[in-house]
């Protein structure tokens, strides 16, 4: 009794070139159709962040390039399969692709590849770090927050009216991060316990907070809203619950937020729990 499937012996009995083809070219067209666009089911989160189309660019760059060399892979295969496979009258003839014109083409194939898409990225990722990334906000409206993560929670410490913090009216909030839209938000991170992440897919931004050592990072937000907070570290068992929700306000319902929350700040306040003083001197360089 024949082990044949039934689609090895469709292939046997001749399915034309056109379906074959078509075989060949099928991950491609799943693939177009679902990064068809910003608006696509798969398409990177709604952007909010006043920088983050820097790292937009990178994706839709690196996305249409890879479309454009699996189309041309594909395309290749199909033809080479049509027009030197093995049939009646034609023998297939094996080549293990070691001669020198073998060597030359597949040689500028890689160059090519690697003058337009990886040298391309490196120049982009580049002038981003240079111009935007690592220039710390110094103006006087820049809100400053220490994020601490844990297993598993997020801590965020805002420095009070005296602009110090570990001070009695720092404002201390629970997995929620309140921000203004337009101003310069300055984050110092460094986790509790083990590696985390703070990452937050609306902002284009990520960044690991380590334990013992404070990382920086800093963006502004372009829209009003509730993002979601991930950790992209594995940190532990639950990392699943590592969620928190960051708030864009407009400039004025901040400010009369953030003063209510440092009248309460005050009243809770117990210089006896030692834990809950766990910020650290600002880190501005």
């Amino acid at each position: 009794m024949s082990q044949e499937g039934p689609l090895y012996r469709l292939v046997r009995r001749g399915a034309s070139r056109t379906s074959r083809s078509l075989a060949f070219l099928l991950p491609l067209l799943v693939s177009a159709a679902a990064l068809a666009g910003p608006s696509a089911p798969y398409a990177p989160p709604r952007d909010v962040s006043m920088e983050g189309h820097r790292v937009t660019w990178l994706f839709w760059y690196t996305t249409g390039l890879g479309i454009v060399a699996f189309t041309l892979v594909c395309a290749s295969l199909a033809f080479i399969v049509a027009r030197y496979r093995a049939r009646a009258g034609h023998r297939a003839v094996y080549d293990k692709g070691t001669d020198r014109r073998s060597l030359v083409v597949t040689g500028s194939l890689a160059l090519l590849v690697f003058l337009s898409i990886d040298l391309v990225l490196v120049h982009r990722s580049r002038a981003d770090i240079e111009e935007y990334l690592f220039k710390w906000p110094t103006s006087a409206d820049t809100v400053r927050i220490e994020v601490m993560p844990q297993q598993w929670a997020w801590n965020f410490r805002y420095a009070g009216a005296d602009g110090v913090f570990n001070t009695a009216d720092d404002v201390v909030t629970l997995n929620e991060m309140w921000i203004p839209k337009g101003r310069p938000i300055f984050l110092n991170l460094k986790a509790k316990d083990v590696i985390h992440s703070f990452y937050v897919p609306n902002f284009r931004i990520k960044q690991d907070a380590n334990p013992g050592h404070v990382t920086r990072m800093w963006f502004q937000a372009k829209e009003t809203g509730s993002m979601e907070i991930a950790c992209s570290q594995l940190c532990g068992w639950a990392h699943y619950k590592m969620k928190a929700d960051l708030t864009v306000m407009e400039n004025d319902a901040f400010e009369r937020w953030y003063a209510e929350a440092q009248g309460d700040a005050k009243r809770r306040f117990d210089a006896a729990d030692t834990e809950a003083q766990w910020g650290w001197e600002w880190v501005a360089k």
